[in-house]
């Protein structure tokens, strides 16, 4: 357990360097890529003329706007690094990385249809649809592919993988 915790923490420091932190290369193509993403799926969900470029007119003073922080990046690279830190095969830990990456992005179009419907209703719900129940969502949604993850694992195959720190040093 020390390991998978000590393994998760350097994960989420790897992963955020490279792929969210302002001053990474990679990270301003990613994270521009995948807002744009974001918005284009956005935009078939919600009603015609609503959106335009990453912003969802609410009404003639209020929009929403779809940022970096906005665009799922965060919740799948935490899903990441808890499953790059778990004892598991490499094609299934890859199989996984697909198919969360997919799940949790659909997830949060679907959290932003959800907020904008929320704030169509009235401005006052932003805070309780965004802060509470779409990031919840969200949450919820990295937790539950993270025990399907390690349900659906090879337990006779994952168990002969250990990370480095964990094999012995001496032979004695």
């Amino acid at each position: 357990m020390k390991n998978f915790i000590l393994f998760y923490w350097v994960g989420i420091i790897v992963l955020f360097a490279l792929f969210y932190w302002d001053y990474s290369p990679v990270s301003a193509l990613i994270n521009n890529f995948q807002t744009n993403l974001t918005a284009v799926l956005t935009s078939y969900v919600l009603t015609d003329g609503m959106m335009e470029a990453h912003r969802i007119f609410i009404s003639e003073h209020y929009t929403l706007v779809i940022e970096k922080a906005c665009n799922g990046m965060i919740p799948y690279l935490f899903f990441l690094a808890s499953i790059l830190a778990f004892p598991a095969t490499k094609s299934h830990k890859l199989k996984w990385a697909i198919m969360g990456y997919f799940i949790i992005l659909l997830v949060n179009v679907f959290r932003i249809w959800f907020i904008a419907q929320f704030v169509l209703q009235g401005q006052e719900n932003f805070s309780l649809a965004h802060d509470y129940l779409g990031n919840g969502l969200l949450i919820f949604t990295g937790l539950l592919l993270f025990t399907s993850f390690v349900k659906s694992r090879d337990k006779k195959q994952s168990s002969n993988i250990a990370p480095a720190s964990i094999l012995p040093l001496n032979s004695h």
